[in-house]
């Protein structure tokens, strides 16, 4: 058969009908859920709220009264040029009363002794956790850290760290003999002179003794001593000639006790100890 035309025709049913109606629905209800997605995603975030003046005061030990002066001075003026020091150390450079700063300058020493400490023992405490884990490898070197060049123990641990044959401390002389040769002080050094408060001749022996060292200023710790004035006190009893108390009264400097500074070494007492930039040189 010539000139036919075959033509198909489609007549949706009402199950057509439906499955798409409901590609419809689903298509349109992804896209809203798209939308609400991009448009109500809340932005969350860590406010940390500003502390009332009396926790502020319990925490640095302080009246709420000086908190409140603190917080005060600081936002009028303070914050142009002490953003970076304690509330206690603001306080004292703001007093006018003298007796109240002398009260915050000793607070603040007692503060601060108590952070180096802190800070110290930390260090050490990272230095053998290094040698734990990492071995010789040197990642951290806290020697630099005055605190910790001066502490016999970590020294030591450094010196094997490195693979020394001996630590700085253990290649000094603790006591000297005779035939020891002794090293010679320059300018700059200090000795540092530990004394008991029970202390007489042996102690003010050692004073004559470590004065024989020409130019070299003497820093004497009292331990067992109530404060300076008693220790200045002691000085006043020294038996010696006036014109040798006289001629050495600048170079003799009273200071409290310090643990720190005679860490490893106080074991006998009088002790006296030379010292270059910190670091003990010799047992005297």
């Amino acid at each position: 058969m010539t000139g036919m035309r075959i033509s198909w025709f489609f007549r949706p049913t009402g199950r057509s009908l439906a499955l798409g109606a409901g590609l419809a629905a689903l298509c349109g209800s992804v896209a809203s859920a798209q939308t609400a997605a991009i448009t109500t995603t809340p932005i969350e975030h860590t406010r940390f709220e500003e502390v009332s003046n009396e926790v502020f005061a319990r925490h640095w030990g302080l009246a709420v009264e000086d908190a409140t002066k603190y917080r005060t001075y600081m936002n009028v003026e303070g914050r142009y040029y002490y953003a970076h020091l304690d509330p206690v150390m603001v306080l004292g450079i703001i007093e006018t009363d003298p007796a109240k700063r002398a009260r915050f300058a000793e607070q603040y020493l007692h503060a601060e002794r108590r952070r180096i400490t802190e800070q110290t023992r930390f260090a050490a405490l990272v230095a053998a956790t290094q040698m734990q884990r990492f071995g010789p490898e040197a990642v951290v070197d806290f020697s630099t850290l005055p605190q910790a060049r001066n502490t016999p123990g970590y020294r030591r641990a450094r010196a094997e760290r490195l693979g020394l044959t001996s630590s700085p401390v253990d290649a000094r002389p603790t006591d000297r003999d005779a035939t020891s040769p002794s090293i010679t002080p320059q300018a700059g050094d200090v000795i540092d002179l530990l004394i008991d408060a029970g202390c007489a001749a042996a102690c003010y022996e050692k004073l004559d003794q470590v004065l024989k060292t020409p130019d070299i200023p003497v820093q004497l710790y009292g331990r067992g001593f109530k404060d300076i004035q008693q220790l200045v006190a002691w000085l006043d009893q020294w038996p010696s000639p006036a014109n040798v108390r006289s001629a050495n009264a600048g170079r003799i400097s009273p200071r409290r006790y310090d643990p720190l500074v005679f860490k490893g070494f106080d074991h006998t007492r009088p002790v006296a100890l030379l010292r270059r930039q910190g670091v003990v040189l010799e047992k005297r």
